[in-house]
């Protein structure tokens, strides 16, 4: 069997293909099939990441994203037949993209419905049980673990806080770990709106004078059904054959055979002004992940750190590094890249990705933009696409 080539016959066939339609999709729909699963800052534009995939890939091909956030590259090659790969530090990250490419069947899902229904009602009415109703009780017996301590006392009011552990308890008592993880995403969907952070943020901010909350049982279960929908949406669209593997790990050294990847196509971070961290803060100590320890493990370091930017460079081309190592002679990369402002400062990231790709012997091929208009908060005004051939 020959081995699958990119549809195009030469490079120059591809620069022309790279340049001859925009790359705006300033209208697109973004939240289709599992897109929309759980919310994530700075997410690829998934018809972005799509394109490139069809430019550089054939079916069967094996794609790699060293930083895949909530998976956009893995479903858009699984959707189209590819195989792939991603990693990423963030255990919130990893969490989403597991949910976001992983079909399950319908009855297993209608059994995860009522499982969590059947839950709900118990936490709802069952006083006597002081798990779910009394926070007081609960951490005398059980002081330690997700969902006590100051923190969490901090951040959701008691009544709140009671249901959150109670659904935390039914959700961790889930045999089915793909069901587990579906169930995990709509309960760390709720956790802002139920929360004392303050609404009129994107960074979560202590409001001292939060209004009092609802019990966020019945946001849990329209979470719920939102998220099964969405997971029910890839049922039968991507094939059988692909295989779509997350890693929650350092791309620094990744775990890959030299030259076994067919294409890279990714969206580095945007340095130190998303705070990634900062912003799943509330689901991620509930995952059990301190989010100033992942702060601080992110590509570049802690955010507030002054040699952020060093450390990101010094981290990023180990990663360039290795993404050459892998990667298919001959074969190619896509990088899609903002201009960030840290500390004041406009980092030109387009710049360091040219001089750390030319580093590693990574060719220049084509290079186009679009602009961040459909980008709701830490807006670039340009983004570029830089496709590279090794």
């Amino acid at each position: 069997m020959s081995e699958a080539k990119p549809s195009f016959r030469t490079v120059i066939d591809l620069v022309d293909q790279i340049t001859e339609d925009s790359w705006e999709y300033s209208d697109a729909d973004t939240q289709y099939l599992t897109h929309n699963v759980h919310r994530y800052s700075g997410k690829f534009i998934p018809q972005i990441a799509g394109r490139a995939i069809d430019l550089l890939t054939k079916p069967g091909d094996l794609v790699l994203d060293p930083f895949c956030g909530s998976g956009t590259t893995l479903l858009e090659s699984a959707i189209r037949g590819r195989n792939s790969i991603g990693y990423d530090l963030n255990p919130l990250a990893v969490l989403i993209t597991q949910v976001k490419v992983t079909p399950v069947e319908p009855s297993e899902l209608q059994n995860l419905r009522e499982m969590m229904r059947k839950a709900v009602t118990t936490i709802g009415n069952d006083s006597d049980l002081p798990l779910f109703r009394d926070p007081a009780s609960v951490s005398e017996t059980h002081g330690r673990g997700v969902g006590f301590g100051e923190w969490f006392t901090k951040w959701f009011q008691p009544h709140v806080l009671a249901d959150l552990r109670g659904l935390y308890s039914a959700i961790e008592s889930i045999e089915n770990l793909q069901l587990q993880r579906i169930a995990l995403v709509a309960f760390s969907n709720i956790l802002r709106k139920c929360s004392n952070a303050h609404s009129g943020y994107p960074n979560v901010m202590f409001d001292k004078r939060a209004p009092l909350k609802r019990s966020p049982l019945a946001a849990f279960l329209k979470s719920l059904n939102e998220t099964i929908e969405a997971v029910s949406s890839i049922g039968g669209i991507l094939p059988n054959e692909v295989e779509t593997r997350v890693e929650h790990g350092n791309s620094e050294e990744l775990k890959l055979a030299d030259a076994s990847i067919d294409a890279v196509v990714t969206h580095p971070p945007y340095i130190g002004s998303v705070p990634y961290a900062e912003y799943g803060a509330l689901s991620l100590m509930w995952l059990g992940s301190d989010p100033k320890a992942l702060d601080a493990a992110l590509t570049g370091g802690k955010r507030q750190s002054k040699d952020v930017v060093k450390n990101f460079e010094r981290s990023y081309r180990k990663i360039i590094g290795d993404c050459h190592r892998v990667l298919k002679q001959g074969r190619y990369a896509f990088f899609m890249v903002g201009n960030p402002t840290v500390k004041g400062e406009l980092v030109d990231l387009r710049e360091m990705t040219l001089g750390l790709a030319q580093e590693h012997s990574f060719r220049l091929i084509g290079e186009t933009l679009r602009h961040g208009s459909n980008r709701r908060a830490n807006k670039m005004d340009v983004e570029f696409l830089l496709f590279f051939q090794k």
